[in-house]
């Protein structure tokens, strides 16, 4: 017996080897980003910019939603300092991006940086009054693509009213910005 549609046939046969549509939300698709450097030289404006547009890859990804939905601290999918919030929930807080001086819902990361010098251990703080976040340029000098982009949505995430313990911890570690920002190193860098 003649078959009547061989190539529907052979296509649906197929279909297994044919990797999935990716399952983001539009609002991940959509994402957008809005950096601006108040300061710091050419070469650091460059680091930021590529960084900025590693971060947004990475946040519209299909890998960065589940990493961030999957995580774990203690066995349980959560993170520390969670604000009460599901992984899940944290992860729609991240693709509406309403910050907390700007409480809009525009999906869209809005990130002022402005550059200082200091021979301490900080990468880079916000305060929750101000709009823009401090990037030690004796870290972002050094640092990799990736770890520019961690420091970057770490901060923001601080934008977004996530904090964590301000003393080193074991748990400080799982907390959204610490967390989250692992996640964005270890994906930039696979990019």
């Amino acid at each position: 017996m003649k078959k009547k549609f061989p190539l529907l046939t052979m296509a649906l046969s197929l279909s297994w080897l044919t990797p999935s549509m990716a399952t983001v939300p539009t609002l991940a698709e959509t994402f957008a980003t809005n950096v601006f450097m108040y300061n710091g030289t050419s070469s650091q404006r460059a680091k930021i910019d590529l960084a900025e547009q590693k971060l947004r890859e990475v946040i519209q990804s299909e890998e960065f939603k589940n990493r961030v939905i999957n995580f774990t601290y203690n066995g349980t999918k959560r993170f520390v300092d969670n604000n009460g919030l599901t992984n899940t929930q944290i992860y729609y807080k991240i693709l509406n991006a309403a910050e907390k001086l700007l409480p809009v819902i525009d999906n869209e990361l809005d990130l002022n940086i402005k550059t200082y010098y200091s021979s301490s251990s900080t990468v880079g703080y916000t305060s929750s009054n101000i709009n823009y976040i401090n990037f030690n340029t004796k870290y972002l000098n050094s640092y990799s693509l990736s770890e520019t982009a961690k420091t970057m949505v770490h901060e923001w995430l601080h934008k977004l009213g996530f904090g964590h313990a301000y003393s080193y911890s074991t748990s400080r570690n799982y907390s959204v910005p610490y967390g989250i920002g692992k996640i964005m190193m270890e994906l930039v860098a696979k990019i």
